[in-house]
Formats: C-alpha cells, sequence, structure tokens
C-alpha cells in the first residue's frame, strides 16, 4: 500500500507542476500579446498622425492685420464719399 500512495503522490505532483507550468505559460503568452498589441498601436497612431491632413491655422497672422488695414481704407473711403 505504500507503493501505491507513493506513486499516487509522485503523479499528483507531476500533474500538479503541469498545471503550474502552463498557468504560466498562459500568463507569459497574454503579456506577449499585450506588448505586441501596444506596438502595434504606437506604430498606428504615428502612421495616422503622419498621413493625416494638416487642418490649416484658424488664424493667419499676417492675414489678419492685411484684413484690418482693408477695413480702414474702405471706412475711409466711405466716410469721403459721404462729405
Amino acid at each position: 500500500m505504500d507503493k501505491f500512495k507513493t506513486i499516487l503522490t509522485l503523479v499528483a505532483v507531476i500533474l500538479g507542476m503541469v498545471v503550474v507550468l502552463a498557468a504560466i505559460g498562459l500568463i507569459y503568452r497574454a503579456m506577449q500579446y499585450l506588448l505586441l498589441f501596444g506596438i502595434l498601436s504606437l506604430i498606428s497612431i504615428m502612421v495616422v498622425r503622419f498621413l493625416r491632413k494638416r487642418d490649416p491655422p484658424l488664424i493667419d497672422k499676417s492675414g489678419g492685420q492685411r484684413k484690418l488695414r482693408q477695413t480702414e481704407r474702405t471706412l475711409k473711403k466711405y466716410k469721403r464719399k459721404l462729405r
């Protein structure tokens, strides 16, 4: 009976080790997929930013002054016409 208990204990230990190694492999595989997903996400973000059409600035620095001067000129012309 002692040999039978020893063999069963050995089989239980071996199966326990197989389960532990399978869990470690599962965790390792999940970490690999997370790393791969992160790398692909970074690459896709960089590609989208590179290929995206640049929006023109909302305020053109030189154009704003030019429009203001044109408005002043037209106001002066209008005032001259009224006289």
